[in-house]
């Protein structure tokens, strides 16, 4: 006689199924926290055995097998504390931490014992620094210039935890970034890099890796690296904490530096966010609850007298047209500045905050308003020259770009130039120069990640692209940097873009001046008296730290109130808006303050119309009652990073 046995097993199933709990039957005893992969419909799902269960007074399907691995206990609580923080559906969790590509484990999976070797020396201010951060088991934000010497002190928070036999994570905001740090955490300690470049195979060899693994490690990669299965965590370390990159905004929209806090709660681990230029409603929340601001003013290589760490910053005023009379975006002083930059065989790099070659295409006529908008979207089109395409950035549709207006036959114009506009002409203002573009648009192998040790060595001449190169590179040969339409971001209408043009600004600031190159910034600005802009060329983030402050409590702005975004999306604009208005006479005295219905930011994407309603409250736990009473097809931000 066959004994059956019968389990209850979460499945990451899609949101229009209202249950992601299902029994299934087994011949074998299975463990609960095992993953398996069950049948669903046609398709094969990843589950979670959730506990066993009597025989049901219905058929069931048997489990098809087994992948061979158990959640840990850790991460089993982990997963709850993440759903019950951000009042997340059971399947959108359950795909979270059971992701599509993770299949059986490897029959061979071990690492080798890296030879340990004798860490890098601090100096006094980061020895202090170490001290400071270590002498509290809470949150700890370090705010370190740049150059100021931070991945050292990770290094050593990182190895400690290794010692005493646990694991670290070390996130980073972006791919290109890696090959920096892994190339020095290499010398003295194994480390598994893991990010979605890496194949869906590769991936799930990692995961069962860090789930299997006895010896301890170091971890390195972007947001998702939150939701591996770590038995026995020391320390995450969430560089660059500032970057957009940070907050998740498809499936799930979360915050990775609250995520990290959630993670480090249930391991007992030391949670470390490190930044030049450090997010001001995180680092109000770390020392709200007892956690401590660390600085390092001074960078590293000034106490030798032998290393060049000063730059010169100059402030253009892009109303100003005679300053660009040899190109009507990048100034003459800029221009100057990157050929003296090539006599002395040194790089220089050009920021610009917009990719493709043109984000608008209009028609020439005075009399005609076509432009080239996404059907789809009512949203501007780029225009991307290699592939001779309009390309939409919100959906990804594609169509051929005219070559004279749909509608009256006259030429088109192309406005507000990207990256790779920048691109032709500077390859026309210096020919024998050799140009690299890194944005997002860049193929795998033109990637900046990909091609770093050839970029640092100086092979590239000039290098132009968007937020990508200036994220805490380090590059030698580097000197001079131009910032073209600084500030662009000041333009959003929202609470948050102050901040974002402080920290563009200054993160891009920080590229030179590291003691190996005396360094040349050209800022060109509309606004060239914008105390924000003046701040950031200063690089006094405390100055605008206690401004910014100031300025959203007076309109009590984040991290003195909560914000939550209720989205609703429908065929048409009136499906929309009746979905939010019904949805707000539902919650009407539940918060402090609604606003909406109000179209979205992106008002149609995809063929769909999207509404949101804003809410408002001194209680996140208030936000979040309200959340847990959407309906399925509702769209939910707690904590956004912006309130368009």
């Amino acid at each position: 006689m066959i004994i059956m046995y019968y389990y209850e097993i979460g499945l990451g199933v899609a949101k229009h199924w209202k249950n992601a709990v299902y029994t299934y039957s087994s011949e074998d005893e299975i463990i609960v926290g095992a993953v398996v992969l069950v049948p669903f419909g046609k398709q094969r799902k990843r589950g979670t055995v959730l506990k066993q269960v009597l025989k049901p007074g219905f058929d069931t399907k048997s489990v098809y097998k087994s992948l061979d691995i158990k959640l840990s206990e850790t991460s089993l609580m982990f997963m709850k504390w993440f759903t019950e923080y951000y009042g997340a559906q059971d399947a959108q969790v359950y795909s979270q931490f059971m992701p599509y590509y993770l299949k059986s484990a490897p029959k061979h999976n071990e690492m080798l014992i890296k030879p340990r070797i004798a860490l890098p020396e601090l100096n006094k201010f980061q020895a202090k620094a170490l001290v400071d951060i270590k002498s509290t088991t809470k949150p700890t934000v370090l705010h370190g210039v740049t150059g100021a010497g931070k991945t050292r002190i990770y290094t050593h928070l990182l190895m400690e935890q290794v010692s005493l036999g646990k694991d670290g994570l070390l996130l980073y905001p972006e791919i290109s970034l890696t090959p920096q740090i892994v190339g020095e955490l290499q010398k003295y300690v194994n480390v598994i890099v893991f990010h979605s470049g890496l194949t869906d195979g590769e991936r799930s060899k990692l995961w069962h890796l860090v789930a299997t693994k006895t010896e301890p490690c170091i971890i390195v990669g972007p947001r998702s690296a939150l939701f591996l299965p770590f038995k026995n965590l020391g320390i995450v370390i969430i560089d660059e904490a500032h970057e957009s990159s940070y907050k998740q905004e498809s499936d799930i929209k979360y915050n990775s530096i609250y995520t990290a806090g959630g993670l480090c709660s249930v391991h007992k681990a030391k949670l470390l966010l490190g930044s030049a230029t450090p997010p001001i409603s995180e680092t109000e929340k770390v020392l709200s609850k007892g956690g401590n601001l660390v600085c390092l003013h001074r960078k590293a290589i000034e106490q030798n007298s032998s290393r060049n760490t000063t730059k010169e910053i100059t402030i253009i005023d892009a109303k100003n047209r005679d300053e660009f009379s040899k190109h009507s975006l990048v100034s003459n002083e800029l221009i100057n500045s990157i050929k003296t930059a090539l006599e002395r065989k040194e790089q220089a790099m050009l920021f610009i905050n917009r990719r493709g070659t043109a984000k608008l295409v209009l028609c020439s006529s005075d009399v005609c308003d076509w432009q080239a908008d996404c059907e789809y979207c009512d949203l501007p089109m780029t225009f991307h020259h290699d592939a001779h395409n309009l390309l939409c950035h919100t959906c990804g549709r594609k169509r051929s770009m005219p070559n004279v207006c749909p509608k009256c036959g006259e030429k088109t114009n192309l406005k507000s130039l990207g990256s790779k506009a920048i691109v032709e002409d500077i390859a026309k203002l210096f020919p024998s120069a050799k140009i690299g573009r890194f944005d997002s648009d860049s193929e795998k192998k033109e990637s900046f990640s990909e091609n770093y040790g050839d970029i640092r060595s100086g092979s590239v001449d000039i290098l132009i692209g968007t937020q990508q190169l200036i994220k805490g590179l380090d590059l030698p040969k580097l000197s001079t940097i131009g910032i073209l339409n600084a500030d662009l971001s000041l333009y959003f209408p929202d609470f948050s873009s102050d901040e974002r043009t402080f920290q563009l600004i200054a993160q891009a600031l920080g590229r030179v001046g590291r003691g190996h190159l005396k360094g040349r910034v050209i800022v060109q600005t509309f606004q060239p008296k914008n105390s924000v802009i003046m701040k950031a060329t200063a690089e006094d983030w405390h100055d605008f730290r206690e401004t910014e402050l100031k300025n959203r409590l007076s309109h009590e702005f984040p991290p003195y109130s909560y914000y939550a975004k209720i989205i609703f999306r429908e065929k048409s604009i009136s499906g929309a808006n009746e979905k939010a208005f019904n949805f707000k006479k539902k919650i009407i005295n539940d918060v402090n303050h609604i606003d909406g219905p109000l179209p979205s930011f992106y008002f149609k994407r995809g063929g769909y119309y999207y509404v949101q309603l804003l809410l408002k409250s001194v209680s996140r736990s208030a936000l979040l009652k309200v959340a847990r009473k959407c309906s399925n097809d509702a769209i939910i931000d707690l904590d956004p990073a912006t309130l368009l």
